[in-house]
């Protein structure tokens, strides 16, 4: 009954809010673009930019040869250094009990269309001890932002086959990453949690990690 009452509540704010905004306010915000990065358009004869590939990682774990990249590329993100565009990807094999294991690629470009990318992943499971959470279903989902010490931040999710964590990895150079750990602990060691961006300014043509309060915020699905 408490929970219902609290949904009512929800409701009856939104909509009050709702009623408050008039049409001219409505059109208004839908019509403005100004916060868009506008306009884009598809660069059909580059597509795709990178695709699935048969190159040779050495896994740690299997202690063998796998093919990390086979079954798919997708779910990448960007950040530019030194004028050159790092393209992060989730990349998937073909094997073992979930039909694949997630690690993180990078792919380098100085225009955006054409990508040189590298032959191992930057980020994967291990015998460290994220273990318990990346193995086997992997490394997934990475979201980059540099914070003002030049140092940056990546988010991305392990995925243990049962529950998706939210986890935590840090790189000065963008090639070599430190794992810091879960993002999430205590009671909400278990909380289902993916695609972590954390919160940011525009500073020259660089989105730079800020503070609110003195912390960090991050959003998260």
């Amino acid at each position: 009954m408490k929970c219902a009452k609290q949904v009512s509540l929800l409701v009856l704010v939104v909509v009050a809010l709702t009623a408050c905004t008039t049409p001219e306010h409505r059109n208004a915000f839908q019509n403005d673009s100004t916060w868009a990065m506008l306009p884009f358009q598809k660069v059909n004869d580059a597509n795709p930019i990178l695709k699935a590939d048969t190159g040779i990682f050495n896994c740690p774990i299997l202690q063998q040869d796998v093919r990390w990249e086979e079954k798919d590329v997708f779910n990448p993100a960007a950040v530019v250094r030194n004028g050159a565009i790092y393209l992060f990807y989730r990349a998937e094999d073909i094997i073992g009990k979930y039909n694949g294991t997630s690690r993180i690629g990078l792919g380098i470009s100085t225009d955006g269309i054409h990508f040189s990318r590298l032959k191992t992943p930057v980020l994967y499971p291990a015998e460290d001890f994220m273990k318990v959470y990346e193995w086997e279903g992997g490394i997934e989902d990475p979201r980059i932002i540099e914070n003002e010490m030049g140092t940056y931040i990546m988010t991305y999710t392990a995925y243990d086959g049962n529950i998706a964590r939210l986890c935590v990895a840090s790189s000065t150079d963008l090639l070599n990453w430190t794992k810091h750990g879960l993002v999430l602990k205590g009671k909400f060691i278990d909380t289902w949690g993916k695609s972590g961006a954390i919160v940011g300014r525009q500073k020259g043509n660089q989105v730079i990690a800020e503070k609110v309060n003195g912390k960090y915020w991050m959003y998260f699905g």
